[in-house]
């Protein structure tokens, strides 16, 4: 029973972060309309559209941060695996574990610090020049984005640790077989 209950929430945050990455993929479609309209506005009726080059901007930053989750749970990001491929399974093992453990630490470590950041900056009222959008909500909600990349690590980690494939299969990220 319980085991069941754990693979349906598994499901489910692996839905969130495909979701997670429908979102990227039309934020970065948006930008894409944006920017080709932005150019035909200026250059044809020579009045461009403000603000695109803000949205870009921040657009950028919230690509990769919703697209980061579900790419590690596809193990999609790169390794080197000059010396992995010639290590014992029970190495390899540890070792992609130890490695995913420490991207979990890395990536909550580093939404602890974008966060204080966007408190800092909500505390101080910083806001973009063109659009007046809010820094420190965005950094803020960049921050919970790399909170579920740590998320999206440490359940590659228990994977591991219990033998099972994820979504991208087993081994180091972005290994080729």
């Amino acid at each position: 029973m319980m085991a069941r209950a754990g693979a349906s929430l598994l499901r489910l945050i692996d839905g969130a972060f495909t979701a997670m990455v429908v979102i990227a993929g039309s934020i970065a479609a948006a930008m894409m309309l944006a920017t080709f309209a932005n150019v035909v506005m200026r250059y044809l009726f020579r009045s461009p559209i403000g603000g695109v080059f803000e949205l870009t901007e921040i657009g950028m930053g919230l690509v990769v941060f919703f697209a980061l989750p579900g790419m590690i749970r596809r193990r999609g990001n790169i390794a080197v695996t000059v010396l992995y491929d010639h290590f014992p399974a029970a190495l390899r093992r540890g070792a992609t574990i130890i490695t995913d453990m420490l991207g979990a630490a890395l990536c909550a470590f580093i939404a602890w610090r974008i966060w204080l950041q966007g408190e800092r900056m909500m505390r101080v009222g910083e806001v973009s020049m063109e659009l007046r959008i809010p820094k420190g909500l965005v950094a803020q909600s960049m921050a919970a984005l790399m909170a579920a990349a740590a998320l999206a690590f440490a359940i590659c980690a228990f994977e591991s640790l219990r033998g099972r494939a994820g979504p991208g299969g087993g081994g180091p990220a972005g290994t080729v077989r």
